[in-house]
């Protein structure tokens, strides 16, 4: 779910044995285990209802949820910039991404809702129904820098949509979109990300635990796996070398692009449905149902036990300046 700009009972897990699968899945890699202190605290939200995902922007952290919720944190408070979704009709948005250059996220979700809002000036932008798609919106993810961007959409249908800002005959950039294209038949998509790698290429899973690629711009995709997977599909993040994709039961599965292949890792006990990634030699951080949130860094994979009990749906990275952020059910907000 979670895009980055270039400006988510406790104990390590430590690679002890490796089961690497070519296209596929296989027993999971086997961990080492160890205690760790958590470092997360609740933080106050201003909603009770659910909220679905979390990036980080040029201008902090924003998230989306419930009755087409925005938040974002402003002076060390989380604050509703928008409460009705883009176009005033209250849908549940589902995920969130941002443009490269952090100024922009990009949303969807129910009932064909989908938009933009400048995170720098707090201009919204209404793009529901694109091309007449009323479907539920379940991922989407762009690329490129505010008004030159790509996005591609994906539904509880299966479908994928990208569209792109070009120049009409006025000498106005405005969004064009595409064909649809239906990668996973008519299993829906939960998720979708852009490499942060090439910046042509995507990545996308469906819940019949397949994975694809895409290296046009949503014209044509490949299925690169996952065979032998048996649990739910959540999210997916990768770049020119490894791709990511979080799965029910605590598990990760990771893909070599190099040499095409898939090894599960056990990370927990509980899905994990969100990811988030600065950069490819930068830690890995899943949300975990339960209040757990789990981290890869240079000593394996570590699970926090975090003050709350309540399912985290997403996390994002904050850097230098703004705090990691996690966010899940019931208004849950999370800060490190």
């Amino acid at each position: 779910m979670t895009e980055h700009t270039t400006s988510r009972r406790t104990f390590l897990k430590v690679a002890g044995g490796a089961a690497a699968v070519a296209v596929g899945g296989g027993a999971a890699a086997t961990q080492v285990t160890a205690q760790s202190s958590s470092t997360w605290a609740e933080v106050s939200s201003p909603t009770s209802k659910s909220i679905s995902a979390v990036v980080q922007t040029a201008d902090g952290p924003h998230a989306v949820g419930s009755s087409g919720n925005i938040l974002a944190l402003a002076d060390g408070q989380w604050q509703l910039v928008v409460d009705s979704g883009p176009d005033a009709s209250n849908n549940p948005l589902n995920d969130v991404a941002v443009t490269s250059d952090g100024e922009r996220i990009w949303f969807a979700g129910g009932s064909g809702a989908m938009g933009a809002y400048d995170a720098m000036t707090g201009k919204k932008h209404d793009y529901t129904a694109p091309d007449g798609k009323t479907s539920t919106w379940e991922a989407i993810a762009t690329t490129g820098t505010i008004d030159r961007e790509h996005v591609i959409v994906a539904n509880g249908s299966g479908e994928t949509l990208h569209g792109v800002f070009e120049q009409n005959d006025q000498g106005a950039y405005c969004m064009q979109w595409g064909s649809v294209t239906k990668p996973a038949g008519g299993s829906t998509i939960p998720g979708v990300a852009f490499s942060r790698g090439s910046s042509d290429t995507a990545y996308g899973i469906s819940t019949s635990q397949a994975a694809f690629e895409s290296t046009d711009f949503n014209s044509t995709w490949t299925q690169i796996g996952v065979s032998n997977a048996n649990e739910s599909f959540y999210d997916v993040l990768g770049d020119d070398e490894t791709v990511y994709v979080s799965a029910g039961g605590g598990t990760i599965y990771r893909y070599h692009c190099g040499c095409r292949r898939w090894t599960p890792i056990d990370v927990g006990e509980n899905a994990l449905q969100g990811l988030d990634r600065v950069a490819p030699d930068k830690p890995v951080l899943a949300a975990g149902n339960g209040g757990y949130v789990y981290e890869r860094t240079s000593n394996g994979w570590q699970e926090y036990d975090t003050p709350v009990g309540s399912d985290i749906y997403d996390v994002a990275y904050g850097g230098d300046t703004d705090p990691d952020v996690a966010v899940g059910s019931s208004g849950t907000i999370l800060e490190r």
